[in-house]
């Protein structure tokens, strides 16, 4: 008997800032795969289209959505309505917090982030 292998699990980083996307794909590359966009709109694009597993949401992005609105319009889509989303944003405010459990997001990790923290917080979902 072949031991069966599952698929590496797929993670969408949404985030605008290049630096934190090279840094976030550089720490969980070794686990699993990572595809990232710093467009809300994009990001819906590959979650509609690609097995996603968890998402990054950053709060912040460019355009007309922000990574608030995309988490309450994943939270309202029956395809993803319980697809895990954790906040990454360097808006480390009680309030913002808050704001991200309101919306939707399962948990929440402010930025600068411990790699273990990040990895624990995945691990905690898939």
């Amino acid at each position: 008997m072949h031991e069966h292998t599952p698929e590496r699990k797929q993670i969408l980083l949404v985030e605008d800032d290049e630096q934190s996307i090279q840094y976030v794909q550089v720490l969980l590359r070794n686990t699993w795969d990572v595809t990232a966009t710093a467009w809300a709109d994009e990001a819906w694009d590959i979650l509609n289209h690609k097995g996603i597993d968890l998402v990054l949401m950053d709060l912040s992005l460019p355009g007309d959505e922000n990574g608030l609105d995309l988490t309450m319009k994943i939270r309202k889509s029956p395809n993803h309505a319980a697809l895990p989303i954790i906040a990454v944003t360097a808006h480390a405010f009680p309030a913002d917090r808050v704001r991200c459990i309101e919306a939707g997001c399962n948990a929440y990790l402010s930025k600068p982030f411990e790699r273990k923290d990040l990895i624990d917080t995945i691990r905690a979902f898939i």
